[in-house]
């Protein structure tokens, strides 16, 4: 109805209802075309060469077909239609104006925050380890009164030191494992059997010892190791 860019006065009302369906729809067809080889074939990515590049093919391949067209549905009295110039021209600035416009409006993905999951601090060793020397410093395994002394076996090897044993399992912290008996404490990872003795039970560990198991600490043992007893 309106006639933009002078077809109003080149052309009647039917021969617009032709000529500007036919324009629009080649115009998306040869537009998506023309993108597509820009962004992909060609590798261009900046939007101001995108844009540009668009524009110059556009024209190169809509302008003569615009004025072919046009000039065959000419039809108004004394009408002519547009210079090819003319026509090159609001190709050009349609197609820059039509990528600014899809790059303005362009729905951009929402960012989500990435939180990467943060590993886990390293277990703070038993206050116990540090009263050791540095070559003790490994798994503790068991422990056990010796006179005065409490000696702590490790994977490293055994190492005594000159206190009380409640103290010693209290240095311990939160380490897995059991008293067993008043002198003898027993990591819960360092037991590889239960055995009796003549009705006494014991405990073997990891480095071969036997270690005894009293009355008031036979259920919790029976209970954490079970009663596997021979």
């Amino acid at each position: 109805m309106s006639g933009p860019f002078g077809t109003g006065a080149a052309l009647s009302l039917g021969a617009r209802a032709v000529f500007w369906p036919l324009i629009v729809g080649v115009g998306i067809l040869v537009g998506v075309a023309i993108r597509l080889y820009v962004t992909r074939a060609m590798g261009i990515r900046a939007v101001w060469r995108v844009a540009l590049n668009i524009a110059g093919l556009a024209t190169l391949v809509l302008s003569p077909l615009a004025w072919a067209l046009q000039s065959w549905l000419t039809d108004a009295p004394g009408a002519a239609p547009q210079q090819p110039a003319l026509i090159a021209l609001y190709v050009f600035v349609a197609s820059l104006t039509t990528t600014a416009l899809r790059h303005a409006f362009r729905v951009r993905p929402k960012r989500r925050a990435v939180f990467a999951p943060q590993p886990e601090p390293p277990a703070e060793p038993p206050r116990l380890l540090q009263r050791l020397a540095p070559e003790q410093h490994a798994p503790i395994l068991r422990m056990q009164v010796r006179d005065h002394y409490v000696d702590v076996v490790t994977e490293a090897g055994t190492h005594s030191l000159l206190m009380r044993f409640a103290d010693a399992i209290s240095e311990l912290e939160e380490a897995d494992g059991l008293r067993v008996h008043r002198s003898h404490w027993v990591s819960g990872g360092a037991v590889s059997g239960l055995r009796r003795d003549k009705g006494r039970l014991r405990l073997v560990t990891q480095d071969g010892a036997e270690v005894p198991v009293s009355k008031t600490y036979q259920d919790d043992v029976i209970a954490r190791w079970g009663d596997a007893a021979e």
